[in-house]
């Protein structure tokens, strides 16, 4: 009895700084993930019919890798896209929606 309390004491140890070490790596990863440089971009979306299609446009547009967040007004037929250029492009988020069956094109907006 008196040999496995140590030994106890000792693998409550290393899980505790096993968990320490993972949990340090985890925020490490997600500063590294906060440095990411963000481009917006506006897409004319056609083919929206109903409230339901957003849902549609919106999961078409935010499955595409890089893409951080869409948000889609029905009202205006507009997407609004945040991504990380660096692993996606405009061009293959306005062809994700298009697959869905809502093609969408880049808005320009004027000055």
């Amino acid at each position: 009895m008196n040999k496995i309390i140590p030994l106890i004491l000792l693998l409550s140890a290393a899980l505790f700084t096993g968990t320490f070490l993972s949990s340090t790596a985890l925020a490490h990863q997600l500063v590294t993930t906060q440095n990411v440089v963000q481009q917006n971009a506006t897409f004319s979306i056609a083919h929206m019919t109903c409230k339901m299609c957003i849902i549609t446009v919106r999961k078409a547009m935010e499955n595409v890798d890089g893409v951080i967040k869409a948000k889609v007004d029905y009202k205006n037929k507009v997407a609004q896209v945040i991504f990380d250029n660096s692993k996606t492009s405009v061009k293959e988020i306005a062809l994700a929606s298009t697959n869905a069956g809502y093609p969408a094109t880049l808005r320009v907006l004027a000055h």
